[in-house]
């Protein structure tokens, strides 16, 4: 016989409790050449089957209860704001505070459930033989768009908007995040993309820059010379991004962990693509990475130069081809293989040279001191997707500022217990919608002199 049990976690626990003694049963008699039950165990199983059911019955009861409370509460609210307002609303259209009550379940960012885990749990018993849906997730089905949405078995059910906000913010919240560093633009939900006039300046000769747009110093009453600046269009269009997680029902018994496990997973993955594609993406179908791009450019190694190396020379040429109006917050990424070709830069003075690369805040550099991390005053910032030392993407000069970056909202998840139901696993969906590319569409020809100048520069290949 089912105990009374007030706390409503508590319900739900003991009812989870009475179905794994009624499965540990079913295992025991299984794992004993398939035998049939004892009577004593026909008995006990038949009693876990109900208690397991009772429980939840009072659960469903206790948060139908709960959520008739919050109606009534609201009810009372509405009405003394309308009171508060005066009696002329009232007067003028007695329908009109009827139409604006609003249910606050939906105020809730968490819909009612205390963390992800607790959701993901809720989803998980809903598709057990002898449970209802909970009535949150009936409640997020009935107002999403789309009959899928409606049950579980469809299409999945959508999590609570605040656990998708947790994980945009643990996106952002990455130590190298490249995304943080970029031109950020939200194209609002409807809209396929979005359209921006961008600067067609090629050349910061007289007559070329922004486009065209020329100034003239003239004498006293004479007419200016006009100029007509020509503007390109530039188009992001968001491409779609997804993550597939399978999770043991086993791990969603821990709700706690289950939501730690999901967050830090779904969060990263979409991190790692997104920002290796703002570095080495190839436009199709997804962002244009700055490796790949036009008005990036590529320092030509030295002359007899061995393979794999990085020489100082490298460095100052890179540094030097670096727009002046983009160095204020360039930053230099590399991959982690060059760090020793770094650490071994020096100059030619005198017999051997002396190093030129000081890793440590101050004085001679040594193993005892953390890495400084800085290179020509800028930040020196290793990071997973740039390519191995010796290869085009190895060491990168970036001010990130001069690429734009579009997304539509955040994370968008759903959930489905029926994808991998033969295998006890809860699949998790998670799609994020980006595109992105470098302002400039090709490198500036400096108003005095030859060398191109750019915002992104990368070294050739050294084989």
């Amino acid at each position: 016989m089912a105990t009374a049990v007030k706390n409503i976690n508590e319900l739900l626990a003991a009812s989870t409790r009475a179905a794994d003694q009624a499965q540990a049963l079913l295992d025991l008699a299984d794992s004993e050449g398939q035998r049939d039950f004892t009577a004593e165990e026909e008995v006990l199983f038949d009693q876990c089957l109900a208690d397991s059911k009772s429980y939840k019955e009072q659960y469903d009861a206790e948060i139908a209860l709960d959520q008739q409370r919050a109606a009534r509460r609201a009810q009372v609210d509405d009405v003394r704001e309308t009171l508060d307002q005066g009696p002329a609303i009232l007067t003028k259209n007695p329908q009109s505070r009827v139409s604006q009550m609003v249910d606050r379940f939906f105020l809730d960012p968490r819909r009612g459930f205390a963390h992800l885990g607790d959701q993901a749990l809720a989803i998980y018993r809903s598709g057990l033989p002898g449970y209802q849906s909970d009535e949150r997730l009936v409640k997020i089905a009935a107002a999403a768009t789309g009959m899928n949405m409606a049950q579980g078995s469809q299409g999945g059910f959508m999590l609570a908007p605040a656990f998708s906000q947790v994980l945009w913010d643990g996106m952002n919240a990455m130590p190298d995040n490249l995304m943080a560093l970029t031109d950020q633009y939200t194209i609002e939900p409807g809209q396929e993309s979005l359209t921006f006039p961008a600067n067609a300046e090629t050349s910061r000769v007289t007559g070329s820059r922004y486009g065209g747009v020329r100034g003239y110093w003239i004498a006293e009453a004479v007419q200016i010379t006009s100029s007509i600046p020509t503007v390109r269009r530039m188009k992001l269009e968001p491409q779609e991004l997804a993550v597939l997680v399978y999770v043991t029902d086993k791990l969603l018994n821990n709700s706690t962990a289950v939501e730690q496990y999901l967050r830090k997973a779904a969060a990263d993955e979409i991190m790692f693509l997104v920002n290796d594609a703002i570095l080495n993406g190839n436009g199709v179908g997804m962002p244009t990475g700055i490796v790949n791009a036009a008005g990036t450019i590529s320092i030509a190694k030295e002359t007899g130069q061995d393979a794999n190396t990085i020489v100082l020379e490298n460095i100052n040429k890179m540094y030097a081809r670096c727009h002046a109006r983009a160095r204020r917050n360039a930053i230099w990424l590399i991959n982690q293989d060059c760090e020793p070709q770094l650490e071994a830069l020096s100059a030619v003075v005198g017999t051997g040279g002396i190093p030129v690369f000081l890793n440590v805040n101050a004085g001679f550099p040594n193993v005892a001191e953390a890495p400084q991390n800085r290179l020509k005053g800028k930040t020196l910032m290793p990071v997973e997707y740039c390519k191995t030392l010796g290869t085009v993407g190895d060491i990168i000069l970036a001010n990130l500022g001069y690429y734009a970056l579009g997304f539509r909202g955040g994370v968008n998840e759903a959930m489905s217990i029926h994808l991998r139901f033969d295998f006890a696993e809860t699949a998790f969906r998670f799609m994020f919608a980006v595109d992105g590319q470098p302002w400039l569409a090709s490198a500036i020809t400096p108003f005095n002199g030859t060398n191109t100048l750019a915002p992104f520069l990368t070294l050739a290949t050294r084989a």
